[in-house]
């Protein structure tokens, strides 16, 4: 049985920041109180305690498995790189987001890849070579005509936590649809000929006829596995009362003012990119995460794309001009995503919640520095 008392000035609480302590035995929050401590405590005044963060989509993974095009690395390396990046940038649960798309124009045979890197993620965990939590967040993408294939020998895997539906057939599901798709190809330089072999190679694989078919599979697997089922990309209402329809429980990157507001309107809960926000925009032309929070209709963020976005897009939004109260703008990266995970057992620093935990260093207006990362009681980064 491990043992620990944490005493700061800065403890944020689902009710506010608290001057206490944290009593951590055997992995588990013991007591949070208020005030002084009777016994010898490691004294974090000055830093700011907050739970560990909670990632419910990243691409990390895949950027580690095949770091350059045609360069596919080793699985288990890849999953403790991985995994590494993820704790030392705060996280201690993280979906990863694998995708089920079709062709790869990278060299990556999706579908193989697939097995491959949860193989990895299972063989470096059976090694006790990670240190965060692990969760499979499988998007599939509905346009795969072989998407099935792919996805159901990994259904019943215990890590299972998410499953996303996606379209990223061009255009698709990108604020201004196909016109706004070539226009942006046009803004980076590129030519008709190069836009002609872009869009002969992405749809040569799709079967966009059936897509809305496999969209209703995956929600229907979903539900008789009670995993929460993401739309991903909505840029219209009408995609927000499919998705509804479908029973998806979260709205996934909105791309447009529109589909948020439907989806706070319809009681989805939604969660936005951290890099967006931090960047102020979209990596396309999609919606800023910053003008979902302003509107009110945002509840969470994930990395996506740059773990150490999180705790940068999360006390961002306890400063100007955003002002939230700092215990509502760190529950977007960890009370909210448990939540929408189904995770009950974490994301607040609550007596019996899990001691998953960070001591950070915070200055307004600054990147937040993590000093120490504690999973289970135990410091692991």
């Amino acid at each position: 049985m491990t043992e620990a008392v944490l005493r700061s000035d800065r403890i944020v609480t689902p009710d506010g920041v608290l001057d206490g302590h944290l009593h951590i035995a055997d992995g588990v929050l013991r007591h949070v109180e208020a005030g002084p401590c009777q016994s010898p405590a490691m004294d974090w005044s000055g830093d700011v305690i907050i739970p560990g963060l909670i990632d419910i989509h990243t691409d990390n993974l895949e950027k580690h498995y095949m770091p350059r095009p045609n360069a596919q690395w080793d699985a288990m390396g890849a999953a403790i790189a991985h995994d590494g990046q993820m704790a030392t940038a705060g996280v201690t649960t993280v979906l990863d987001s694998l995708s089920l798309h079709g062709r790869s124009k990278n060299g990556l045979d999706r579908e193989e890849a697939l097995a491959e890197m949860i193989k990895g993620l299972d063989t470096a965990e059976a090694a006790g070579a990670l240190r965060v939590d692990h969760g499979l967040h499988l998007r599939c993408e509905v346009a795969n005509p072989n998407l099935f294939t792919a996805l159901e020998p990994h259904l019943d895997h215990p890590q299972m936590r998410m499953l996303s539906v996606m379209d990223h057939t061009p255009g698709a599901r990108s604020a201004g649809g196909m016109e706004g798709f070539m226009e942006r190809w046009r803004e980076r330089g590129r030519t008709q000929e190069e836009l002609d072999a872009h869009l002969e190679q992405s749809m040569s694989w799709r079967d966009t006829d059936g897509a809305d078919d496999r969209r209703a599979r995956v929600a229907k697997l979903g539900q008789e596995r009670s995993l929460p089922v993401a739309s991903h990309d909505d840029a219209s209402v009408e995609h927000i009362h499919q998705a509804v329809d479908l029973g998806c429980t979260i709205a996934e990157f909105p791309v447009t003012h529109e589909a948020a507001e439907a989806a706070r309107k319809h009681q989805l809960v939604t969660v936005m990119g951290a890099p967006n926000f931090v960047r102020g925009r979209s990596h396309g032309a999609n919606v800023s995460a910053r003008d979902i929070a302003n509107a009110g209709v945002l509840d969470a963020l994930c990395s996506d794309y740059v773990p150490q976005a999180m705790i940068r897009a999360a006390f961002m939004l306890a400063e100007p001009p955003f002002d939230w109260p700092l215990q509502d703008a760190i529950a977007t990266v960890t009370a909210a995503p448990a939540a929408m995970s189904f995770l009950d057992d974490r994301g607040t620093l609550e007596t019996g919640k899990r001691a998953d935990l960070l001591r950070v260093c915070y200055r307004p207006g600054q990147w937040p520095v993590i000093k120490e990362v504690w999973r289970g009681g135990v410091r692991v980064a």
